[in-house]
This record gives C-alpha cells, structure tokens and sequence, in this order.
C-alpha cells in the first residue's frame, strides 16, 4: 500500500537502484520494528521520514566513500514541456550540489528540511515524527534553509547592476 511512495522518497534522493533498493527495504524493517514499541498513528508520515533519513545516510556514506554518481532526471526529459539542454543541466548540477549539500548538514536539519520542502509533509507530521514540536521544526527548517542557500549561492541569479 505505500510502497511505491517509500520508493519515490528514497529513490528521489539517493537516484541509484540498488541504492534505493536497500534504502527501501531498511526502511521497512525499522518501521516493522517500530510497531512493537509503539502505535502509529500516520504511516505515510512515518515511512517519509523513515525514508528520508534512510537516503541522506546514505548519500553520507557516499560522499565519505568520494563516489556521489551524477543524478538523473529521466522524469524531467521525458516531460512534454520543453527544457532548454542548458537548463536541463543546470537543473542537474544544482540537484547533484543540494544532495551534497544536504548531506553536509546536520542530520534533523536535513531531515526537516527534505521532508518539509520536497516530501510536502506539514510542520505537524514531521514533528511527530522527530518527535518535537513545530517550532523546533521551523528552526531546524529555517536553518537548513540559511545553510543552503549560502552553500549554493552560486547558482542564484546575480543582481543586475544598473550602469553609471
């Protein structure tokens, strides 16, 4: 039943099939684990957050072992929308730094972060999940956000400047 959306999560951040593919059974396995200890009231919620902190271990490991693979956006090129090849690859590259990136933050950042801005999750869901509150959510969001957004202030657009 939600498979396929532990698959998406993971498979987003890691863009590597065996990866995912361990990723997605780690995840099941604690979540197995978890239902002993206690009841769960939001699956998705969990098996997200599960997931998410699954992937960025991973992408941990990865950049430890120097071996972070380029990702892919087949679903991207696949769309009917038409994408400049530079975009595309610009699209790439920023992809490929903000995992690198989010593999650099603290780990509850990153979390609440990835699970706020790309699984969509409510400030409610992911603190019940880190089990917080939504203020520390939005902290551990708003710092992750400042982290990023220096880390990758490259690919800002620079202000235009007008001429003297």
């Amino acid at each position: 039943m939600h498979g396929p959306m532990v698959w998406a999560t993971v498979y987003r951040i890691l863009d590597d099939h065996a990866d995912a593919l361990d990723c997605y059974q780690e995840v099941f396995f604690e979540a197995y684990r978890r239902i002993d200890c206690q009841a769960v009231d939001n699956w998705p919620a969990l098996l997200k957050w599960l997931g998410t902190r699954r992937a960025i271990d991973a992408l941990r490991r990865r950049k430890r072992e120097k071996n972070l693979p380029v990702g892919n956006l087949e679903d991207l090129e696949s769309t009917s929308v038409h994408v400049h090849p530079s975009d595309l690859m610009q699209l790439r590259e920023l992809m490929d730094r903000l995992k690198l990136e989010l593999a650099n933050l603290p780990s509850r950042q990153g979390e609440a972060f990835w699970l706020r801005s790309i699984e969509q999750l409510t400030y409610a869901e992911i603190a019940g999940q880190m089990e917080t509150d939504t203020t520390e959510v939005g902290v551990l969001i708003h710092r992750a956000r400042q982290s990023l957004q220096i880390a990758l202030s490259e690919f800002t657009a620079s202000p235009v400047t007008e001429p003297s």
